[in-house]
């Protein structure tokens, strides 16, 4: 049972007989004890129970508190006398005190989690006759206090609080909550634990719709609600978003600060505000916490998270993608964003999540899988006992293939000239010749003649001038080849981003590219690939597109200095598609280049060996929901329209 569940059972108006207040208490006090809100002894305790109805315009906010007097007995110390009588006057005192109590413990703040201050503007005590009231009577008057908060402009958010009881207290104070915003009918309805903030978003060009309203215009008005808000509708919810993917499992999770608190408290000076040097400070902490919180199997294997992202928000902050500012925050409002990385050698066979985050604050998760194109539900609930979602691959294999492109294209024959034997050869055949002709046989002058042979012969590997066999064809790369070739190669330059090491990303590469041009097309590439609006996150292509390829009129030598004639240039035109996915929703990039590209065969495969980037363009940034197919489980159901006025949260 939910908390709205417990309201619904527990309003005395939907009783039949509805003043029998015995009977509404008893089952009120029933529903706190399913949700498992009473203390072990609560049999031996009293309950207060009152009802705040809020109102909510653009300039202030009005509440209506509705207590019994057997609040004031509770919380002022009302004494009866001999005759168990608490008279109209002692009542009157102590309504004069419970105003101030009911401004100091009925918290209203504002979107940075500041105290609206506030006044009681009157007090219906008609109820209250003059002869007193019996204390065997206290349940059957009522007292309404009118409060009001004047505000600055129209708020965005507000939060509401209650801390009627200390926390020391032996019995519980439930406050059976309903605000309306002005221009709807439609109230938005909870039980309010103490020290339970409820966070409620307020969007005053399109408030709520009437009750009466078609399910397909309040199916739209959630839809552009959740839009709005990227998913993250409620304010007091823990959500859990697991992704699977090849080389990586990762577990985000969004928990409010308060709720976090019930597990472990956090040191702050101001038990209200959290600091910016105290949120550094708190880091290891709620690191180390969730290092052990809600295991993960990986092939069955245990394994230990990395803990990648950790921020502080604040309620203005709506894309939990971003690096949020640092700044303080509010106990009562601000939320802690966690993502936490599990390695993987590729694709997993099995992933199973244990959810063992569950106190007497927290029942229930707002979970979601995404495992590659396919997406889950999880039920993560203490009631339901359910704590384990296991995902099975139902075939999928890691396939990055990044092959190298072999050179098919045979280069002509090479011929090679000595250059220094040459020469030498070629003075002892002019020299033979000219003994020939005059018929001179002098000894010395064969004696030169035989030495500057074998010195020629010496000197053949020396000074050698090779050059292409000119009897052959100039081997040209078709312009179809071409574009071929630098298709394949340009697709595993980012194909090969795809892996997570720097050194599988750099073998990759080298599959691709040559040289000094390797590490200089990872930097160009990684920095590309960055998204500044996401924290500098790397985005995974989805897409490379081709607008334009045209083959360059140079070969050989003018092809940046390369000896190889069938080197070859081209010129190119295309667009890098690219996603951040994290929290149920993905931001979108196109990058438009226009460069200059060079390829040289080097060891029998063609390589990449430069580029000359021409133009560089970011088109627009896009973000959208990621949907979830799959449809949602009954125990899972999104709230109906009338349950659903604003957004906020039940535990």
């Amino acid at each position: 049972m939910t908390m709205r569940d417990a309201n619904t059972v527990c309003d005395p108006e939907r009783l039949p007989g509805s003043k029998n207040r015995f009977l509404s208490c008893l089952l009120f006090c029933l529903a706190l004890l399913i949700c498992g809100l009473l203390p072990e002894t609560s049999h031996a305790h009293p309950i207060s129970d009152s009802q705040e109805n809020v109102y909510v315009t653009r300039d202030k906010v009005l509440i209506s508190m509705q207590i019994y007097v057997e609040d004031l007995y509770f919380f002022q110390k009302l004494e009866p006398d001999e005759e168990n009588i608490v008279s109209q006057a002692k009542i009157k005192k102590a309504i004069e005190q419970h105003k101030q109590f009911l401004l100091d413990r009925l918290l209203v703040r504002d979107i940075n989690g500041e105290k609206l201050q506030g006044k009681v503007v009157s007090v219906d005590d008609s109820s209250v006759k003059s002869e007193g009231v019996a204390m065997s009577d206290l349940m059957q008057f009522t007292l309404v206090f009118e409060l009001e908060f004047p505000l600055e402009k129209p708020p965005e958010f507000l939060t509401f609080s209650q801390e009627l009881v200390d926390s020391n207290a032996g019995f519980p104070a439930m406050v059976r909550f309903n605000l309306k915003q002005e221009g709807s009918e439609t109230p938005y309805a909870v039980a309010m634990k103490p020290r339970d903030p409820q966070t409620i978003r307020f969007n005053w060009d399109h408030p709520p719709l009437d009750p009466d309203a078609s399910e397909s215009d309040w199916q739209k008005w959630l839809k552009e609600r959740r839009e709005e808000t990227l998913g993250i509708t409620s304010y007091g919810t823990i959500y859990s978003f697991l992704y699977i993917e090849d080389f990586e499992v990762r577990h985000e999770i969004l928990i409010p600060l308060a709720t976090l608190e019930s597990f472990f408290t956090l040191d702050k000076k101001d038990p209200d505000f959290l600091s910016v040097a105290e949120q550094e400070a708190s880091r290891a902490k709620i690191e180390k916490f969730f290092a052990k919180a809600n295991p993960i199997e990986i092939d069955g294997i245990t394994v230990k998270p990395v803990v990648s992202r950790l921020d502080f928000y604040g309620l203005d902050f709506t894309d939990f993608a971003k690096r949020a500012e640092k700044k303080r925050v509010s106990l009562a409002n601000a939320r802690v964003g966690i993502i936490l990385t599990y390695s993987t050698k590729g694709t997993p066979d099995t992933v199973k999540v244990t959810w063992d985050m569950f106190n007497r604050s927290v029942w229930s998760v707002e979970a979601v899988c995404f495992a590659f194109d396919e997406s889950y539900r999880p039920v993560f609930s203490k009631l339901e006992r359910n704590s384990e979602f296991e995902w099975e691959n139902p075939g999928r294999k890691v396939s990055l293939d990044v092959n190298p492109v072999a050179v098919t294209l045979p280069a002509r024959s090479l011929w090679t000239i000595p250059v220094v034997s040459g020469f030498g050869f070629l003075l002892c055949l002019m020299m033979s010749l000219s003994l020939i002709r005059r018929g001179d046989s002098h000894k010395r002058t064969l004696t030169a003649v035989a030495v500057l042979f074998f010195i020629s012969l010496l000197c053949l590997p020396l000074a050698q001038v090779s050059f292409a066999s000119p009897l052959q064809r100039v081997p040209e790369v078709s312009t179809d080849k071409a574009e071929a070739v630098f298709k394949t190669l340009h697709k595993n330059i980012y194909r090969s981003f795809d892996y997570h090491s720097d050194s599988d990303v750099f073998d990759a590469l080298a599959k691709s590219a040559e040289g000094s041009f390797l590490e200089t097309l990872y930097r160009q590439i990684n920095q590309s690939l960055k998204m500044q609006e996401q924290g500098g996150a790397i985005s995974r292509v989805t897409d490379v597109n081709w607008e334009s390829i045209e083959l360059l009129p140079v070969r050989g030598e003018k092809v940046k200095g390369s000896q190889d004639e069938r080197s070859f240039a081209v010129k190119s035109t295309w667009t890098v598609a690219g996603t951040v996915e994290h929290w149920g929703h993905i931001h979108s990039r196109t990058n438009q280049y226009e460069a200059i590209f060079y390829l040289e065969p080097v060891e029998g495969i063609w390589k990449l060996t430069g580029m000359d980037l021409l133009d560089e363009q970011r088109l627009p940034f896009k973000t959208r929901l990621r949907e979830v197919k799959e449809e949602t489980p009954a125990n899972t159901e999104e709230p109906t329209p009338e349950k659903q006025s604003a957004d906020t949260s039940s535990p």
